[in-house]
């Protein structure tokens, strides 16, 4: 008897819409953090050989610019005066070591040269 008895077609669309329904709150209740973990995921699984390669190009492209593009550090550095040129006036400002304690009165006056 079970065999031979379908359900309506009101059943499946019904049942087709609640579904879905579900699958929305559910995506709902979940963080931003996993839905992006998530993707990523499938992302990753999804990716073929060639495309490793691009990628690890691309990521070796941008080190390499980075590495080009850091500042290699502060134009002054300690011990060098600054070069000075005829018919101009430098005044040369340079500090005492900071002491180890936070009171402003510890801090070195600068002297001029």
């Amino acid at each position: 008897m079970r065999g031979e008895s379908a359900p309506a077609d009101d059943y499946f669309e019904s049942f087709l819409t609640e579904f879905h329904l579900r699958q929305r709150q559910d995506l709902m209740k979940r963080s931003a953090r996993s839905l992006l973990c998530e993707r990523a995921g499938v992302w990753f699984r999804e990716l073929g050989r060639t495309k490793w390669m691009y990628g690890a190009g691309a990521a070796y492209a941008l080190i390499m610019v980075g590495f080009f593009a850091w500042p290699k550090g502060s134009s002054v550095k300690e011990g060098v005066e600054p070069v000075s040129w005829e018919g101009t006036e430098q005044k040369v400002l340079r500090f005492e070591q900071v002491p180890a304690g936070n009171n402003e009165e510890e801090l070195p006056k600068p002297t001029e040269f």
